[in-house]
């Protein structure tokens, strides 16, 4: 069963159970981060910024392999950013879903919201969150294997890929917001999803741009300053030695903004998921009459 909306005249939340256009869920999801970006950003920051430190410290080691050219493949690295990466998957799906509830749930959204009152709800969300992220890691990698090996043979694999992908972007959203099993949430995103394809395609097209433009602004200088450190590397017994504690603390730092940027940029992306789940309940079962007969005192 779905959430119950909010209903009151006076209620200046966003509408879950709302039919929208593509544009109109992405409208929505920014909004929802512009009334909330306070709360957000300090609770991300909590449960985020560890993950991405831990990271950070694969990814540099990567690069000093790499610019180093000495030594074997770094895979461990690899294997530690991706065990890491799946770690930080859930906690940003707990993270945000949490917060989606809280705000739905509260009369006033995330205005008052302590500390108490989140964890009490991210605990049990975590455990949802981790169950939601096995089938999605194994619909999604074997699909993205698959399409990268035909894509040699088949120009367009890639959207097969994406007809298989995209519905996956609602199975977190369903699992967190609606009492029902695993099974039940993944039969239901893909339900839902290849019905809003076309909204569902637009709208990833759209925010897959958005990640880029949003990764290029830490890209670029975390790019530049790599290409300082093998300038550093390579003249590293005539370049003074503050030039280079001040480009690898540089890099550092910017390594860490970038895992963190990457993470908020999914962020992005899931929450307008969550919108275009609203609307799409909406559409196929006109939730809000039905929360409204729940709650006929609020009409």
């Amino acid at each position: 069963m779905p959430m119950k909306r909010n209903s009151k005249q006076s209620d200046n939340r966003i509408l879950l159970y709302q039919v929208r256009s593509a544009s109109e869920c992405m409208n929505a999801a920014f909004d929802f981060i512009r009334q909330n970006w306070k709360v957000l950003l300090r609770y991300s920051l909590y449960v985020l910024l560890p993950v991405c430190v831990l990271q950070t410290v694969g990814l540099i080691s990567i690069v000093d392999s790499a610019l180093s050219q000495i030594g074997e493949f770094p895979m461990t690295d690899f294997v530690t950013i991706f065990v890491l990466g799946t770690v930080g998957f859930v906690l940003l799906n707990a993270f945000l879903w949490s917060m989606v509830k809280l705000y739905h749930d509260r009369p006033d959204g995330l205005a008052t919201i302590t500390g108490k009152d989140y964890r009490r709800q991210f605990w049990p969300m975590l455990k949802r969150m981790a169950i939601a992220t096995l089938p999605i890691l194994l619909i999604l990698v074997p699909a993205l294997a698959l399409s990268t090996v035909l894509l040699m043979i088949v120009p367009f694999a890639f959207f097969i890929y994406m007809l298989v992908a995209l519905p996956i972007l609602l199975i977190a959203p369903i699992y967190a917001l609606e009492q029902c099993s695993i099974f039940n949430a993944v039969g239901r995103a893909f339900k839902l999803g290849f019905r809003q394809f076309g909204t569902l395609l637009l709208m990833a097209i759209t925010l897959i741009i958005l990640v880029y433009v949003l990764q290029g602004v830490v890209m670029i200088p975390w790019a530049l300053l790599i290409a300082l450190k093998s300038m550093l590397l390579g003249t590293s017994n005539s370049s003074p030695a503050f030039l280079a504690v001040l480009g690898n603390s540089l890099f550092n730092i910017f390594s860490v903004l970038l895992c963190y940027v990457t993470y908020i940029s999914i962020a992005v992306v899931l929450i307008s998921g969550a919108y275009l789940y609203g609307a799409a309940v909406q559409q196929d079962e006109d939730v809000s009459i039905i929360s409204d007969i729940d709650n006929f005192e609020n009409l």
